[in-house]
């Protein structure tokens, strides 16, 4: 039976503790999930544009969601099945520098997208799925990279708000305070 019910629509204003907009763009938030039976799965990267604010979908969600489980590292199961509650987190430095370790080294000696633009389609269907793949990774990896939270130097993350998901819903408006 379903237990998390994502919303359609996520809204995340981000405020200082005088509840004033912070109108930062590229600060890095992830969300967190938590199973009910197997492993959590986190879904990231969300990134603030100029504003502040970040809009995400459902698509988005179940899109990072099926990346976080297509690795394989552990087992999962479905998002729809993890514990109701949630935490919308602030990514700090150490953890960003553990993802871009290891990123940067498992992308190191990839040569798939490399591949993929110089032979093209005659390398067939799974060469140009795989080129694909790095294409993104190295994309997110990017993304970790060059966000504000690199420059901020927090050093550990930061829990922004809790909630639950409970019921279906068309939408979340969160307000969070963020002070760094």
């Amino acid at each position: 039976m379903q237990t998390l019910f994502i919303p359609d629509i996520i809204q995340i204003d981000i405020t200082d503790k005088q509840d004033n907009r912070i109108r930062q763009e590229n600060i890095l938030l992830g969300i967190k999930t938590f199973a009910t039976h197997k492993n959590d799965i986190d879904l990231s990267p969300f990134l603030t544009d100029n504003e502040g604010h970040i809009t995400i979908t459902n698509e988005q969600i179940r899109n990072r969601a099926d990346i976080f489980i297509s690795y394989g590292i552990m087992d999962y199961i479905g998002i729809d099945y993890a514990k109701p509650n949630i935490k919308i987190y602030y990514w700090g430095y150490d953890s960003l520098d553990r993802y871009i370790n290891y990123w940067t080294m498992l992308l190191k000696n990839k040569k798939d997208k490399w591949q993929y633009e110089k032979w093209g389609d005659i390398m067939g269907k799974f060469a140009k799925q795989a080129a694909e793949l790095e294409i993104r990774e190295r994309e997110d990896l990017n993304l970790f990279e060059t966000c504000f939270n690199r420059k901020a130097k927090q050093k550990h993350d930061i829990i922004l708000t809790e909630d639950l998901w409970d019921k279906p819903a068309t939408e979340k408006k969160y307000q969070v305070a963020l002070s760094l």
